[in-house]
């Protein structure tokens, strides 16, 4: 190790201290458009660009995979990816991952991996691991025209992450991994996303000083919709609290009764409960949020082979814009609350699920018939999902349209 990387760490670890519990420092970058959204497509490979451009004007980046295990991009269709949307000063989310392979873990069932990633992600807030985001932060210097989302791990949840109640080692990794990566960098090109399961993003938050974006996943039930796996219908809610008919989710929400005096009002909602909450969370914190992951899944009991969700797909499409738009009452709060401005950025995976996470048909991996992932998510395939997205797209003031 050289003397400059042993002072960028000595610096990192001194930067790991101010900031975790500290005040947001000013001008922190969000690259958020000030009257506007951003879209990305994809996760994995150009594929969903390549079909998303096909009818709509280039968005504003696309989203990919790095993990720490290997130091590296997860596969040569996430390094192509990035490179291609790196070399046209596009934007980048990037999934910087240890918990689905963790470093130092070898096999065994979900519990053992989710334990060696709860040890990682301890690790990483002592300095550890540090070698594994060379690679990374080489590609961030060499396009200092692209524009970098970091999301420090995604999804991240207590199982896979907290070895305490308080989850410091998560909030102390998400602060040191910044700080080093902030180290390293020659311009300022790089924004970090807190991304949480739904639920658990209070208890994980890692401080406004480190956070400059917060994240959410929205595939089904976020929108209260159903997801159908070998014909079990799962709708992520507990009878009392979904419309079938309707398919909307059942909540109160504290209101006034006749009298004027707080009185629980039952009402059906589009939106799960806790994606409303967290993005009052993030308006509170002051915190532009964005969807890092969203694309449809398998809403209906059928076995066509083709995965299309016409219907279902044009209502999914509907609600996701509806919910960067959303006015209105929280589940188990009082008042209404103008939430319209909070999400910034939305990435649309844009993918033909039947044939895995990168949508490509070579046969490496292909989901069952009617299984969960059994959809095709490219919106060329949906006339009507199509037309509601690109409409969206300009009611919602997105930076690029359709």
């Amino acid at each position: 190790m050289s003397r400059n990387s042993l002072a960028g760490l000595a610096a990192a670890g001194v930067l790991v201290a101010a900031l975790v519990g500290g005040q947001s420092p000013a001008g922190a970058a969000t690259f958020a458009p000030t009257d506007g959204r951003l879209l990305f497509i994809g996760q994995s490979t150009r594929t969903a660009w390549d079909d998303y451009t096909s009818f709509a004007a280039a968005p504003s980046g696309g989203s990919v995979y790095y993990e720490v295990k290997s130091g590296t991009w997860v596969n040569s269709g996430h390094r192509d990816y990035a490179t291609f949307l790196a070399q046209q000063g596009k934007a980048i989310q990037i999934g910087v991952s240890w918990k689905d392979n963790p470093p130092g873990w070898t096999g065994g069932d979900e519990q053992a991996k989710a334990a060696r990633s709860r040890q990682v992600t301890a690790e990483l807030a002592a300095g550890q691991h540090t070698d594994r985001f060379n690679q990374l932060t080489d590609f961030v210097n060499a396009y200092p025209r692209a524009r970098f989302f970091l999301r420090l791990d995604y999804e991240v949840s207590g199982f896979y992450h907290c070895t305490t109640a308080s989850c410091d080692s998560y909030k102390q990794a998400f602060a040191r991994l910044k700080a080093l990566i902030d180290s390293r960098k020659r311009q300022d090109n790089v924004t970090y996303v807190f991304h949480p399961v739904r639920g658990e993003y209070e208890q994980m938050y890692p401080g406004d000083a480190v956070t400059d974006w917060i994240g959410v996943s929205v595939f089904a039930h976020e929108l209260c919709l159903p997801i159908h796996d070998n014909g079990y219908l799962y709708n992520g809610t507990p009878p009392q609290n979904y419309d079938v008919a309707a398919l909307q989710c059942r909540n109160a929400y504290i209101g006034t009764d006749s009298w004027g005096n707080p009185a629980a009002v039952w009402k059906n909602w589009d939106y799960d409960g806790n994606v409303l909450k967290m993005m009052k969370f993030a308006k509170d914190h002051g915190k532009p949020m964005i969807v890092s992951e969203s694309g449809l899944m398998n809403f209906t009991a059928d076995t066509d082979t083709r995965g299309l969700e016409p219907a279902r797909g044009d209502l999914w499409v509907k609600r996701l814009f509806g919910l960067t738009n959303y006015s209105g009452p929280i589940p188990n709060t009082s008042g209404s609350h103008d939430l319209s401005q909070v999400i910034k950025a939305v990435t649309y995976i844009n993918l033909d699920f039947r044939y895995g996470w990168d949508g490509i048909p070579d046969g490496s991996f292909d989901f069952p018939v009617n299984s969960t992932w059994f959809a095709d998510g490219r919106l060329s395939q949906y006339q009507a999902a199509r037309s509601s997205f690109c409409a969206g797209l300009t009611a919602q003031r997105f930076v690029t349209t359709c």
